[in-house]
């Protein structure tokens, strides 16, 4: 990792805004002990260079989803991977080692919309030499995550000013919320009036539905890196089998791993799919030591190293793993018009 790319100050400022997305210039200037003009001016940066961004997601508990394993030749693999990556409901694209080398990611937020995608949804899919399908409910982990840089003392400062009291509500993400979904997956840093102007709403009517979301936990905002600037150059993928009744309490312990990156408990043999980021190789062997020593009863059945990320949530990647595009998350698109 290049100081000329990524200064400390950067590292602080991304950790900031991992703990809290939206929060002002001002909170995380006092959470890092520096000015809100220096971390505008810092994040700017690191936005315009592809280096970190803010986006919205799905809840991971109303994420339904399917994780893919695809087996594919090596002049079909940049290809596919690219064209894997322009569907707004595949959220994730990556390469790994194995005799599966590349994965998707796709969400909807009902069963029927992860079915239309997986039967006939992808037609990408038929260069594949094979693929192997998991379901799964929710996502356990790994929807935000946090590089873990700032003390307890300095995330309070994130917090100030926020509202305290929202009340829960009965409201639900629906089909109506696409709009502001789409908009925020392009940058979840988006002011209620910057919403308004592009939804033809009001800025109160925008910022109590966000309220409502947040609080009804439909919703979150996330701040992601191009990770191996950030020192965070691969990961790994653990396909597990733990005793069924156990398998998705477990999965829900591993979604709390700072590392992780994707968890699920899914339907299958290997029935917890894991995805946890690495620093080097030899953070493998602790990952599965830890593993080893607070979960006896899981058995790992298959593990791959995550090579290079495509696409990352919404994001499309380059080839150092920088956000080149954007193609918002849209977990309707296979519903269509209300």
């Amino acid at each position: 990792m290049s100081s000329l790319e990524v200064h400390a100050t950067d590292l602080e400022i991304v950790d900031a805004l991992q703990i809290s997305p939206r929060a002002s210039w001002a909170s995380v200037g006092r959470a890092i002990g520096v000015s809100e003009v220096t971390v505008a001016r810092r994040w700017k940066s690191l936005e315009s260079r592809g280096l970190a961004w803010t986006s919205v997601a799905l809840h991971p508990a109303v994420s339904h989803g399917s994780f893919i394993e695809i087996r594919c030749e090596g002049r079909k693999l940049e290809p596919l991977a690219s064209l894997l990556s322009k569907h707004p409901d595949v959220i994730t694209v990556g390469h790994t080692t194995g005799d599966y080398n590349l994965y998707c990611i796709t969400i909807a937020t009902t069963l029927d919309g992860v079915l239309q995608c997986v039967h006939g949804g992808l037609p990408e899919l038929l260069d594949a030499s094979q693929i192997r399908i998991s379901l799964f409910r929710q996502m356990t982990g790994g929807v935000d995550w946090r590089q873990g840089i700032l003390s307890a003392s300095d995330e309070r400062h994130l917090h100030e000013g926020h509202r305290a009291g929202v009340q829960e509500s009965d409201s639900t993400l629906t089909h109506k919320d696409r709009g502001l979904i789409l908009q925020l997956g392009i940058d979840g840093r988006s002011t209620p009036t910057e919403l308004a102007r592009a939804l033809s709403t009001s800025p109160a009517a925008v910022g109590r539905r966000l309220e409502q979301l947040q609080a009804n936990h439909q919703i979150v905002f996330r701040c992601d890196v191009a990770r191996p600037d950030f020192d965070l150059p691969l990961s790994m993928l653990l396909m597990m089998k733990a005793p069924p009744l156990n398998a998705e309490h477990t999965a829900l312990l591993l979604g709390r791993w700072r590392e992780t990156r994707f968890c699920a408990s899914v339907v299958g043999t290997a029935n917890i799919i894991l995805i946890v980021g690495l620093h080097d190789l030899v953070d493998a062997e602790q990952i599965l030591r830890r593993l080893t020593l607070e979960h006896r009863e899981v058995e790992v059945v298959d593990q791959r190293v995550c090579t290079r990320m495509t696409k990352v949530y919404g994001r499309v990647l380059d080839d150092r793993g920088r956000s080149a595009d954007v193609i918002p998350v849209d977990p309707w698109t296979r519903i269509g018009k209300p």
